[in-house]
């Protein structure tokens, strides 16, 4: 290796300094010019493009995820500049101007862009490369900082490459170096780097209910993240409030094609580890935040950056642990497709989502989530029945789990119907009874499938509460208000009685259970009529053991109970658990007690009853007998039929 004079390094090299004023000379007509990436681009350089533009003649500026709102799209001052973004829309300048067709945009995932720069069949020839770096080092070698994405790349192939020097620049760790004979001029200016927050992408900030609303759904996301899971998260106002909610997991990882700001804080308390992982390491191509997040970054051996080649590769990405992968969304239908775009118009544009999404899916145990608030800022549904012009961004296919402020949809391994009905369950109230004719007309669901309603037919939320039981002998139950998307697992539940369980259950012996019947049981309104659910297993192998429901008397003010119960799960106390909480929610409710007919040789029940905390009274004679308990009452001792 050569020796690189540290202490002299700019004498030594005078003759490759330039100034941006000389940018003039050094690019020709017609020439196609790379804007170095996201935070890291050479603002001293490019400024001096949107100075006095009709200087630089039919040139081509590429941008592969340009932060900056540099002004070159002025009416009053036409431009020669013709713009072409690759894969990525990030300022609000670039998106206006393709969608007034003032720049161009080119389609493609970012792990594909290397390939088609320096392939055999090459498509677009870079001429000049304007990049930022750090200062060279003593074996001569500047880091592309928090970019490397296709920076790298852009070194390898351009014609000409041209850097800005900036002691600012974070050395980081990885595949990040580049040699300082590869740089054909520079320029040396001390400046703080582009900063960038969520709010960017858009221009505008949350209001108090959409931050809201964003927690609530980055709480649901959380949900589904384990101990030692892996992340890649996408940009997005949901992204920005997941960390909080991830403060008590541990061991995660991070593989990502961005890395965002907001994780720094799970870094630095022990949260990502990456002690579980292939990768020992947090692997990204390109850091966004503010410069204490840069500061962070700087010769930090924890935090790896490659090429977008290297890290958007789905072989590579199967490799991680758990791998779960997190985007945003304009909108998603019924199937669980997913765009970035509004019909014609471009917004977020393509980057490495396909490419995660499907080396998740191939990943041991993979994840891969969209995350929308339900509605947009003017109220309307953001789930549609289907994308319609708007172009697919994410198949559904690929798609696990759809999440809004209502809840998570699990899409895989679901048929059509099914899907359907857990989107209706996360779309706004207001929507969902649409949605539900919509899928009705397209013949996706069942005619006569219907949702939770009030008695005025206005659609209720399903409520969000969780109760969990664990046995001294068993396994945790989890417990919660029933949904439409639970009816094949309680069909399951009722077909898994014995014929002498579904006559103490029902009065009658049951031979089928079918559709008709079994909706009939669990649509409830979660007031006049309720129905929970024990469910053994997280949301991926549900399976319901236990069910109780309640339905009011109008004319007594008294709340009709049923138990259902698996064998396999009896004498563990789930059905005392699944009886107290019905009189809880009752009571809640503002009812007076509860009542119902139970069989003489159904002891169990009759045992149950005979131990509530309420004074308990039988009626009747013969096979069955009616009971009656008002919440009111204390438990007292008193004679009923049944003692004597």
């Amino acid at each position: 290796m050569v020796h690189f004079d540290l202490e002299n390094w700019r004498t030594n090299y005078k003759d490759k300094e330039i100034s941006p004023s000389d940018l003039e000379q050094i690019i020709q007509p017609g020439s196609r010019i790379f804007f170095g990436s996201g935070c890291s681009e050479p603002v001293y350089l490019t400024d001096e493009l949107a100075k006095d533009t009709y200087r630089w003649s039919d040139c081509e500026i590429l941008h592969f995820f340009s932060v900056s709102n540099r002004e070159f799209f002025n009416e009053l001052k036409p431009t020669s500049f013709r713009h072409n973004t690759l894969s990525i829309v990030g300022s609000k300048k670039l998106r206006d101007a393709i969608n007034r067709g003032h720049s161009d945009f080119t389609p493609i995932s970012s792990s594909e862009i290397p390939k088609m720069l320096r392939g055999k069949r090459q498509r677009i020839y870079i001429d000049v490369a304007l990049l930022q770096i750090s200062p060279p080092d003593e074996n001569g070698y500047c880091s592309l900082g928090i970019n490397v994405d296709i920076n790298k790349t852009m070194v390898e192939i351009a014609r000409i490459v041209i850097c800005q020097i900036n002691p600012q620049m974070p050395r980081t760790m990885g595949n990040s170096f580049i040699r300082f004979d590869q740089i054909d001029y520079f320029c040396y200016h001390d400046a703080p780097l582009l900063e960038y927050d969520s709010n960017q992408m858009t221009n505008q900030g949350e209001t108090k209910e959409q931050s809201e609303t964003n927690d609530k759904i980055a709480q649901y996301v959380a949900q589904l993240i384990e101990n030692g899971t892996t992340l890649n998260i996408g940009i997005g106002k949901i992204c920005n409030h997941l960390p909080k909610y991830l403060l008590n997991k541990k061991n995660l990882a991070v593989y990502s094609e961005m890395l965002p700001e907001s994780l720094m804080t799970l870094i630095e308390n022990d949260v990502i580890t990456c002690r579980k992982n292939y990768y020992p390491t947090i692997m990204t191509t390109l850091a966004i935040g503010s410069n204490r997040f840069y500061r962070f970054l700087a010769n930090n051996p924890f935090i790896q950056f490659h090429p977008t080649e290297f890290i958007v590769n789905i072989t590579r990405i199967a490799r991680n642990t758990k791998m779960c992968s997190i985007y945003s969304a304009l909108k998603v239908d019924l199937l669980g497709q997913a765009t970035n775009d509004l019909k014609s118009t471009v917004f977020e544009g393509t980057g490495g989502e396909s490419d995660f999404m499907i080396g998740t899916n191939l990943a041991e145990r993979g994840k891969c989530i969209i995350a929308l608030p339900s509605t947009t800022k003017s109220g309307k549904s953001r789930i549609l029945p289907l994308l319609n012009f708007e172009p697919v961004s994410l198949r559904a296919i690929d798609v696990h789990y759809v999440i809004t402020e209502y809840g998570i949809a699990y899409l895989r391994g679901k048929t059509i119907r099914e899907r359907i009905l857990q989107m209706i369950g996360i779309a706004h109230p207001k929507y969902r009874q649409d949605l539900l004719d919509q899928a009705k007309a397209m013949n996706k669901i069942y005619k006569d499938q219907q949702i939770p309603t009030t008695k005025d037919g206005v659609v209720v939320i399903y409520p969000d509460k969780i109760w969990n039981y664990t046995p001294k002998n068993g396994p945790t139950i989890h417990f919660r208000a029933v949904q439409p998307t639970d009816e094949r697992e309680i069909q399951d539940l009722y077909y898994r009685l014995s014929p002498e369980d579904r006559i103490s259950r029902f009065f009658t012996f049951i031979r089928k259970f079918d559709h008709p019947l079994t909706q009939s049981r669990i649509i409830c309104d979660y007031q006049n009529s309720y129905v929970i659910v024990g469910i053994v297993g997280n949301i991926e192998e549900k399976n319901i053991i236990a069910m109780g429901e309640y339905y009011l008397q109008k004319d007594t003010g008294f709340v009709e109970i049923g138990l259902t119960v698996d064998q396999e799960y009896r004498n563990l106390g789930i059905g005392k658990f699944i009886l107290l909480k019905l009189c809880e929610i009752a009571q809640e409710k503002g009812f007076l007690g509860l009542t119902g007919d139970v069989l003489m040789k159904n002891h169990a029940m009759i045992h149950l009853l005979k131990n509530l905390p309420y004074n308990v009274v039988f009626q009747g004679q013969g096979e069955s007998v009616e009971f009656f308990a008002q919440f009111d009452t204390l438990k007292r001792k008193k004679k009923s039929t049944l003692d004597q």
